[in-house]
């Protein structure tokens, strides 16, 4: 299914950049919804630009007219935003894109990225698409929830993905800040870095939304996409570190500590931002805590059963890769 136009979200940052390289590859006619002052160095050159925001309404209607796909990968990932600002953009943002795409009769499948945070870190083996979160505690999950429930709801063909934490070159905002902060010695780990990190290589997310599109099996499901490996957050921070000729992270905070710190400072700087416009974000969250102290163990099982996906790319050759950006590009 590599004829007809795709509208693609989010193609200025990383996953959306790499899904946007690879539509164009693959031979989609590539629409990119992108705001004015958009960065678009990672779109490619033949893909056409269609200026609006998610959340204008009375800007999508152009987008996605004539489209057959729509892979919706924007989302607003902060950890102190407030509730408003997240809430604006990821569930009414993709409310109106849902609106503006059924109205539209072209539209064969709508792909929603959204997030294994929707389960609310669970930290249990193998947590399945049906697991279903007592509560989320940070209004991120809450927002990716939320916004699953538009879509669930949309009278459209769609599908779902939920990456775990996903990494690979262009990271600027996980793999990147770790990086930075592995070099200046004052990387963090929680719980000594022993929780699995739940990875997933870039361009195996790639492939599995790449079938989202294409699958018959796979309208009106949800999908877990993990490469399934036993790496621990110690073991991938110290392979950055010796990649990158540093001395491993040796910093660490017991769980229950690390959150209640978090909290204090998400709340901290918002009431910053607030009075002094302050845009660099809080040195720890509650959001970060969970993800870098509670197993990120996911069953990629339905992905593999029903789409036939397979992580293409091995942790080594995911992590050379990785180091190789890092070296060459970010620093």
């Amino acid at each position: 299914m590599s004829d007809g136009r795709c509208l693609l979200t989010g193609a200025s940052g990383f996953i959306g950049g790499h899904l946007a390289r690879r539509l164009a590859r693959d031979g989609y006619e590539l629409r990119c919804l992108v705001r004015e002052r958009s960065d678009t160095t990672r779109i490619p050159t033949n893909a056409e630009l269609a200026t609006g925001d998610l959340t204008s309404p009375e800007t999508l209607a152009h987008a996605t007219a004539g489209c057959r796909f729509v892979i919706h990968c924007a989302a607003l990932v902060s950890d102190w935003a407030t509730t408003k600002e997240i809430t604006r953009v990821n569930v009414e943002g993709t409310r109106n894109l849902l609106a503006a795409a059924a109205a539209d009769a072209h539209v064969e499948r709508f792909v929603h990225v959204s997030s294994t945070d929707v389960y609310g870190h669970p930290g249990t083996p193998g947590t399945d698409e049906r697991h279903e979160p007592a509560r989320l505690s940070n209004w991120y999950s809450k927002t990716k929830a939320l916004a699953e429930r538009e879509v669930a709801s949309s009278q459209l063909p769609t599908t779902i993905i939920r990456p775990a934490t996903v990494y690979g070159p262009g990271s600027k905002d996980v793999i990147g800040e770790i990086a930075r902060a592995i070099r200046a010695r004052h990387m963090l780990l929680i719980g000594a870095g022993r929780t699995d990190a739940g990875l997933v290589y870039v361009d195996n997310l790639v492939d599995a939304t790449m079938l989202a599109i294409s699958h018959d099996a796979a309208a009106g499901e949800a999908f877990n996409v993990s490469d399934g490996l036993d790496v621990s957050w110690r073991t991938l921070t110290e392979d950055l570190a010796q990649g990158l000729g540093v001395p491993p992270p040796r910093l660490s905070l017991p769980y229950p500590v690390a959150y209640g710190l978090g909290a204090a400072m998400e709340h901290g700087y918002r009431a910053l931002r607030t009075a002094t416009r302050l845009s660099t974000p809080p040195l720890l969250s509650r959001q970060a805590v969970q993800v870098l102290g509670v197993a990120q163990s996911f069953s990629n099982e339905k992905a593999r059963a029903l789409l036939g996906w397979a992580p293409r790319v091995g942790y080594r050759e995911g992590l050379e890769a990785t180091l190789d950006w890092l070296r060459n590009s970010f620093f």
